[in-house]
């Protein structure tokens, strides 16, 4: 018992120092005022910077409360799940983060406070934060098997262009069989864009990666390929339809290439709060 009180104070204490660590400060603020309901908005950006950044494969922050010094309250609402930013490769132990906020009242001088929380994924705080696949393009068709995956209730597939363009066909009829309803609602044209959209913005390449992936909830933080040399392969691009993700790379991936899976798992993130007085308005 003494055992496991000891190793929770060495966690909680662990947790302070890094909070003790982390300093945020406010780079460039852009108050955009138009009439329009869609470009209308407050952007800032923090800047955070700490020695615990070096571990940090992600970052990102929860805005709970803004205000300016008039009262308006200037959070938005919720605009569904917050990706993380990886942290600034050129400058080691610093992050860059955006934050939009409704635009505040024009007789308002500063945002009188700003509140909320950083979260890192720092994955060495966690084994079941990572899964690391090898030989993963021998291993098309199957559930990929993992231990951290399990722990997550994450299940991934790679599948071949075929497999794909089955999934592909089937998501197809399912647009083609609601076209009748969203001609009544929002006329044959826009029906028609989305439509050619749909099918345009699904085609792959030669050196594509196909993953199917269920995340029910919402653990998957990033996927990253490797070649044997164990230098990072970026692709070009990607692209998500449901549950499938393509990721497009230049040219084709070694067959013994190896793919890393991130995983919030729960040691493996870092929270912080974040609280500012008194940004200044441009």
């Amino acid at each position: 018992m003494k055992r496991w009180l000891l190793v929770g104070l060495l966690m909680l204490i662990s947790v302070a120092a890094y909070a003790e660590e982390i300093r945020v400060a406010v780079g460039e603020v852009k108050d955009n005022r138009t009439t329009g309901q869609f470009f209308a908005g407050l952007d800032l950006k923090l800047r955070l910077m700490g020695d615990i950044i070096s571990d940090a494969k992600g970052l990102k922050v929860i805005i709970t409360r803004a205000v300016d010094d008039t009262g308006r309250d200037l959070m938005k609402p919720a605009a569904g799940k917050i990706d993380f930013a990886s942290p600034d490769e050129q400058n080691t132990g610093q992050a860059e983060v955006e934050i939009k906020l409704k635009n505040p009242s024009r007789k308002a001088a500063v945002i009188q406070e700003l509140s909320g929380e950083a979260i890192l994924f720092v994955p060495k705080n966690d084994p079941d934060a990572s899964a690391e696949i090898q030989n993963f393009l021998t291993r098309t068709g199957t559930l990929l098997d993992h231990k951290a995956l399990a722990a997550s209730k994450v299940e991934v597939t790679v599948l071949t262009k075929k497999q794909f363009d089955e999934i592909k066909e089937q998501r197809k009829k399912e647009v083609k069989e609601k076209e009748g309803a969203m001609s009544r609602d929002i006329g044959e044209a826009l029906v028609q864009a989305f439509s050619s959209l749909f099918g345009s913005m699904m085609e792959i390449g030669e050196n594509s990666v196909i993953l199917n992936i269920k995340d029910p909830g919402s653990k998957l933080i990033s996927v990253e390929f490797f070649g044997e040399d164990n230098n990072r392969i970026r692709n070009t691009s990607s692209m998500t339809m449901g549950e499938t993700r393509v990721y497009e790379f230049e040219n084709p991936l070694p067959a013994k290439a190896r793919m890393l899976i991130s995983l919030s798992a729960p040691k493996a993130l870092v929270r912080t709060p974040v609280k500012l007085k008194d940004i200044a308005l441009p």
